[in-house]
């Protein structure tokens, strides 16, 4: 966890094409707004490294994450 996470809670699971993902919900230290992270469950890997979505992720962009990132 970065030393600017305040907190992280996993809020959310989906399956997307036979692949199960974890939304986790960060606040930050010193800062008001959230973000939202997905995981792949399987493998851990952080599928919104390029950026965080400041809302919880609608079901399209779930499948984009899939679409965009190598299969597990």
């Amino acid at each position: 966890m970065s030393d600017n996470v305040e907190s992280e809670h996993i809020v959310g699971e989906h399956t997307v094409r036979g692949r199960r993902l974890k939304v986790h919900r960060l606040t930050w230290t010193n800062h008001p707004g959230l973000s939202f992270d997905v995981t792949d469950a399987e493998t851990g890997d952080l599928l919104t490294e390029a950026e965080s979505f400041d809302d919880y992720p609608t079901t399209e962009q779930l499948d984009a994450l899939v679409d965009d990132s190598p299969a597990a």
